[in-house]
């Protein structure tokens, strides 16, 4: 069975679900038994995995699986949460990818001795943060809501510019031969264009949604969003990546409007969500296979080395330097921000493994992309190991919190299973008062609701009064929040020129004096 393409299909999805048990059972990144269990039973080894028999190649499989990936992360995040740090997040998306590049390519010219152009693509591999390295550490550990925010916009959106380098630089790699001017305009036109398709595709799609009042088939209607963005930008020379992470944003609207009932939103992130960890889990398994333990081990310390470089020079240099923009944030979260946002993952690979497939077309020296492909590896295993098992105590070295047990792991469900039951009683009266529930079935329904709250209310006052630190913790945050929305809305009032610029920057001095006062209260603490 193992011969034919369906024993294939099953021997990469059984061996996906096993490296993931393996993963949570060990808690490691789960790209790590991905790739030992694609090596084990690939060509190397007992020769199980054979992806040619699905007409499968690293690069053909890097194509298919990082539109889907990318498109699952842009619906899973919510512009709404970064209104707060716009410039931060459009700063750590452009110019910390940019600084990534250079840095890498600095260190890979002189480590490696590769040529340029070669150094600037491995740059561009490795500017590419992976969600699935980041995302699921960030629901492990207690810091706070806008941090983890930065984090999860960065690991959404700077793939998509991490590719626009990564393809203009590849056009020059295989003989391209265009001016600095010309590579520049390059990148403009398939950055910008790109997102015009995005935004024009998005827009147009959720209209015809909204019309037709599209609900029951959204899953089929995300397909036809990823498939009708993508395709638009190809055609017309632009980043058929880039524009499905941008449809994914806008078409996320259409999903949390009022007209879309939760159960219905709730299936296709779960279904996005499968094809997801099955898109990561293919990358991981194929290219496993393909790796040759004698032409990797050449690269292991070298690979380390660049790692090593990359984690505790290159990304905090980047983070500083992109985060110039906003003084609102201490040292110390801009250190946790640079070293929880450090791993490298799929979309690594993914490039990568274009670089190796374009080598096997004679387009790109087999060489040099090999020693790419090989250190890629190495340093997607390092970074993810090194900063998942390190993740925690870099947080209560820091800030003296890692991860949610005990009372402060209790407060914090408990708060968060209230905010939730108020919402759906809130949702319950709504409905009740426009007649969709009986009075009989709503007394009864809402008593026991508000029974329920009360216990929980109850609980979070035994809490507090054992660990009074914790609800002092929880205020803090609380008062950050609003102390940056009054920023926020200072800032709308100003460029709506409601204010003149002294009283501007008399509130906006005031605010900034607030939030340095409360990061000193915090250190204290």
């Amino acid at each position: 069975m193992a011969g034919l393409p369906l024993g294939q299909v099953v021997i990469v999805i059984v061996a996906a679900i096993a490296a993931a048990r393996v993963a949570g059972k060990f808690r490691v990144p789960e790209l790590v038994p991905l790739l030992l269990a694609g090596y084990i039973l690939g060509g190397d080894l007992l020769g199980f995995l054979r992806p040619e028999e699905l007409g499968a190649s690293v690069g053909s499989v890097a194509l298919l699986a990082v539109p889907v990936i990318l498109f699952n992360d842009g619906m899973r995040t919510d512009l709404r949460n970064l209104h707060e740090s716009f410039k931060t997040v459009v700063s750590i998306n452009t110019v910390a990818v940019l600084v990534t590049v250079v840095g890498m390519a600095f260190f890979a010219s002189i480590v490696l001795h590769l040529s340029l152009i070669s150094s600037i693509l491995l740059g561009a591999i490795l500017a590419s943060t992976d969600p699935a390295g980041v995302i699921p550490v960030l629901r492990k550990l207690n810091i706070s809501k806008r941090l983890s925010t930065i984090l999860e916009a960065e690991s959404a959106f700077n793939d998509a510019s991490a590719i626009a380098v990564f393809t203009v630089a590849l056009g020059l790699a295989v003989g391209n031969r265009v001016t600095l001017n010309e590579g520049v305009a390059q990148l403009v036109y398939l950055v910008g264009m790109s997102i015009i398709v995005a935004v024009a595709v998005g827009f147009a799609l959720n209209e015809f949604f909204r019309q037709f009042k599209v609900q029951s088939d959204l899953v089929l209607s995300s397909f036809v969003v990823l498939m009708v963005s993508y395709a638009a930008a190809e055609t017309i020379g632009a980043s058929g990546v880039i524009a499905a992470v941008g449809s994914a944003l806008i078409f996320r609207q259409y999903l949390q409007s009022p007209g879309v009932e939760s159960v219905h939103r709730m299936r296709v992130l779960s279904v996005w969500s499968d094809l997801n960890f099955l898109a990561i889990a293919v990358i991981f398994l194929v290219l496993g296979s393909e790796v040759r333990l004698g032409a990797l081990a050449p690269f292991v310390v070298l690979g380390f080395a660049l790692a090593l470089a990359f984690m505790l020079i290159v990304r905090p240099l980047t983070i500083l330097v992109s985060m110039l923009v906003d003084n609102s944030f201490s040292l110390r979260e801009k250190a946790v921000i640079s070293w929880l946002g450090s791993p490298r993952g799929s979309v690594s690979a993914a490039l990568a493994s274009i670089i190796l497939a374009k080598s096997h077309e004679g387009a790109f020296s087999a060489q040099e992309a090999s020693v790419i492909f090989s250190i890629t590896l190495v340093v997607i295993i390092a970074t993810s190991v090194i900063a998942g098992l390190s993740a925690s105590q870099v947080v209560r070295r820091l800030f003296g919190m890692g991860s949610e047990t005990g009372l402060e792991g209790e407060y914090q469900v408990l708060a968060v299973e209230l905010k939730t039951m108020m919402v759906a009683s809130r949702k319950l009266r709504g409905e009740w008062k426009q007649g969709m529930v009986s009075t009989k079935i709503y007394d009864a329904i809402n008593a026991e609701h508000a029974r329920h709250m009360k216990e929980i209310e109850d609980k979070l006052a035994a809490i507090s009064a054992k660990a009074p630190a914790i609800e002092d913790k929880v205020r803090a945050l609380r008062v950050r929040e609003v102390i940056l929305n009054q920023l926020s809305a200072l800032e709308v009032s100003y460029d709506n020129k409601e204010i003149p610029q002294a009283a501007y920057a008399e509130l906006l001095g005031k605010y900034e004096a607030q939030l340095n006062r409360l990061s000193e209260i915090e250190e204290m603490h």
